[in-house]
């Protein structure tokens, strides 16, 4: 790293942080709960005179799917009639409507379920101005935070796709309450908590560190990247395909584990290169017989890398994937470079930093859970949890208009729609993850050149490559669940190096190599900006939305 590469990285920290703080989400949100059982279950609204009642907003606290019966009550007969038997409010920390439309003075609302937990309730008129009960004094928790019910409910003011679970457990973590996203593990979820503790349980509070980690896997990518080609410009270029990544934007602003995942994945190969490229600078130093004893300095990176590895597999079992991977490219590295003493000697390490201290960090990533029943203790908890995480994925039977299997990413054939929400009859705020098309589809080709310069060029700095992306990828093959294209996103970081390897050797070939690469990365970022409004939850009207529609079953705005 020199001068200019810190001025390049700074660039690139800079702009995608601009971006991704942009309508991040709002830094408040109703807080005050109110608290429903099996012997307070119910709630008398009283609005003083017979008024067009439209709906009530239920801004809903950290229990899911909470069931009422709404009645109305008739000054006639003298009784309640129930209107809606099955009313329902179902995500998290979000407003949920239920609609009355009922001319009436009293609603009460009866809770179905044995607890609920309510932040905020909003009564509108059929016209949509809001409106207090005279009683609301009765339920204090219930109505002192109305400011902050917004005209148009978006993604800014609540939870939107998987935060709902990662979410909700990091808020359940923070306050030991029994957890309800048992399905990966815990590590993920801790690190969102830490953001919720820094600025709340608030939209902006568990997107937070989200953010702060889709902004260091650039600085990664960038080292990842310099280390591999040596060049300012290629280092540039390859982190500049990530930051402006539609998939790695939206990942980077959504309270869902696969950031933090990702980060790992890729420090963990950033680690085990270094670990290469140290042993082998050591050995040309010595222009000799290869040193007998193994120096700290080499295998300091190796050691890092365990370390990755473990704080990935304690986000997401996909680290154990990559984690094959690194074993694959550390046997093929080491069995051809070290002697059998000290390959012996490595492995002795390796036992420490690949399974004695991922076993720790993955134990000790169900500290906070807290059960229905009691644990024996932490190893217990780490047991029976990894128990049911397996037997959830193995067995899960399950559809999703979104879903979509393994050969598909790479094309981005189905992009995933995380929030959908209409702010007026023409604008809507959406928030697809989907990768730039740009970048994916030209990575295709440049992942088969890097496969052709490894198997017909004997290139080892290919086969890394390769290798890398394909432990990212291949698993996925096998897998017989519901698959999504945010699967593949650990994967599509190794095409971009890839890419950066093909744009290497462009510019090392080519008269106008360097000039073809800018032209190309200013097509990237024009398509990133021409699909923004859609990534980003930025009000958009729908034709536009529907003009992107490239490929039939893009569904980007509803």
């Amino acid at each position: 790293m020199n001068k200019k590469d810190a001025i390049w990285l700074g660039i690139l920290l800079t702009v995608f942080a601009s971006l991704a703080f942009f309508r991040l989400g709002n830094n408040f949100a109703p807080q005050s709960a109110y608290r429903m059982t099996s012997e307070n279950r119910d709630i008398v609204l009283d609005f003083g005179d017979y008024l067009d009642i439209g709906s009530i907003s239920v801004f809903l606290g950290s229990l899911n799917t909470r069931h009422f019966s709404i009645s109305v009550f008739n000054e006639v007969t003298g009784s309640w009639e129930v209107i809606d038997g099955e009313a329902a409010a179902e995500s998290v920390f979000s407003w949920n409507r239920i609609d009355i439309n009922y001319n009436v003075r009293y609603v009460g609302l009866v809770s179905t379920d044995d607890e609920a937990v309510f932040n905020e309730f909003v009564v509108q008129r059929t016209d949509g101005a809001v409106i207090l009960p005279v009683n609301a004094q009765d339920y204090p928790e219930l109505f002192d935070e109305q400011e902050m019910f917004p005209e148009a409910k978006t993604y800014m003011d609540g939870t939107m796709f998987d935060e709902v679970y990662h979410g909700r457990t990091a808020f359940e973590f923070i306050h030991s309450l029994p957890t309800y996203e048992t399905t990966h593990p815990h590590l993920g979820k801790i690190l969102i908590s830490l953001g919720i503790r820094l600025f709340g349980m608030t939209p902006f509070g568990w997107r937070f560190m989200s953010v702060l980690f889709g902004i260091l896997i650039l600085a990664v990518m960038y080292l990842f990247a310099k280390k591999l080609f040596g060049s300012t410009f290629i280092a540039a270029a390859s982190t500049s395909l990530l930051a402006f990544d539609c998939m790695h934007y939206t990942l980077s602003r959504i309270a869902t584990i696969d950031i933090f995942a990702a980060f790992f994945i890729l420090l963990m190969y950033y680690f085990l290169y270094e670990y290469f490229c140290r042993d082998s600078a050591l050995k040309h130093s010595a222009k000799c017989e290869p040193p007998s004893q193994l120096s700290v300095d080499v295998l300091a990176p190796l050691g890092l890398c365990g370390l990755s590895m473990a704080f990935g597999i304690a986000t997401k079992w996909t680290g154990v994937y990559a984690g094959a991977g690194l074993g694959i490219l550390f046997f093929w590295y080491t069995l051809t470079h070290f002697s059998k003493k000290q390959t012996a000697r490595l492995f002795g390490f390796c036992c420490v930093f690949f399974i004695a201290v991922p076993l720790v960090v993955y134990t000790l990533s169900f500290l906070p859970v807290v059960g229905h029943t009691p644990y024996k203790g932490l190893i217990d908890k780490a047991v029976r949890g990894s128990i049911s995480m397996f037997e959830y994925h193995s067995k899960l039977v399950a559809e999703h208009y979104y879903s979509s299997p393994f050969y598909e990413w790479p094309v981005v054939w189905m992009p995933l729609l995380d929030a959908n929400d209409a702010v007026s009859d023409t604008l809507v705020s959406s928030v697809s993850c989907m990768g730039n098309p740009a970048i994916w589809w030209a990575g295709i080709p440049c992942s088969l050149f890097v496969l052709y310069r490894w198997l017909g060029k004997r290139d080892q700095k290919a086969g890394f490559l390769f290798l890398s992306y394909a432990a990212q990828y291949v698993p996925w093959m096998s897998i017989g669940r519901i698959t999504f294209i945010y699967h593949y996103f650990p994967a599509i970081l190794f095409v971009m190096l890839m890419m950066g390897y093909t744009m290497d050797y462009a510019v090392g070939r080519f008269r106008y190599g360097k000039k073809a690469v800018i032209l190309y990365l200013i097509t990237a970022i024009l398509v990133f900006a021409l699909f923004f409004p859609v990534i980003s939850g930025l009000p958009v009207s729908k034709q536009w939305g529907l003009h992107l529609r490239w490929l039939k079953d893009w569904i980007l705005v509803l």
